[in-house]
């Protein structure tokens, strides 16, 4: 009866690995830290601040569907925040810096739901 109970679960085991592994790995940290360096860029290159916000709640809520609330808020938002913090205090960004940030930042705004 256990053998049986074991062949019956083993298919289930088996295609929940498989779909777990179809899911990118998503690490709010460096997701926030890698997302924030862009859109601060952005910012410094001059960028329209209401399309950064676009692209910030658009990475918020994508943030969201893959990690839930609690991670989003305790961990992705604070390293965005930071990041463009970082990004806007340090000196203009150099012209090629600009078109390298404003590539990013297009490619960021394009993958938003």
């Amino acid at each position: 009866m256990r053998m049986r109970a074991a062949l019956c679960l083993a298919p289930l085991l088996w295609s929940a690995a498989a779909t777990a592994q179809d899911r990118p790995l998503v690490i709010p940290q460096a997701e926030g830290e890698k997302h924030g360096k862009i859109l601060g860029r952005a910012l410094a290159c001059g960028v329209p601040r209401e399309r950064v916000d676009a692209t910030i709640a658009a990475g918020r809520t994508r943030m969201q569907a893959a990690l839930g609330r609690a991670l989003t808020d305790e961990r992705y938002v604070p390293s965005l925040d930071d990041a463009m913090r970082l990004e806007t205090s340090l000196p203009p960004p150099s012209p090629t810096a600009c078109e390298k940030g404003l590539a990013a930042f297009e490619r960021l705004e394009k993958t938003a739901p």
